[in-house]
């Protein structure tokens, strides 16, 4: 159970990690894979830009929020179990 717990938050960041990545190499590229990408991580991602609405500043904060905020689901998940 932990290890599928675990598997299923650590593929979430690095999805997250990916879609960073790609924002800063590619930012206006679309296919295939971009599109799998940011339709996984935009349910993760869309709260935290609601918190924090950014107006015309280039930068998003919100996958490093996600990313902090999945850590500590994850420590209370596993704190439960």
């Amino acid at each position: 159970m932990y290890r599928i717990i675990n598997l299923i938050f650590e593929i979430i960041n690095i999805l997250i990690l990916i879609r960073i990545l790609l924002s800063w190499l590619a930012p206006y590229s679309r296919n295939e894979f971009t599109n799998l990408v940011y339709s996984l991580t935009e349910p993760i991602l869309k709260p935290f830009r609601y918190l924090l609405p950014f107006g015309n500043l280039r930068m998003d904060l919100s996958p490093v929020l996600a990313y902090f905020a999945l850590r500590v689901v994850r420590y209370i998940i596993f704190y439960f179990l």
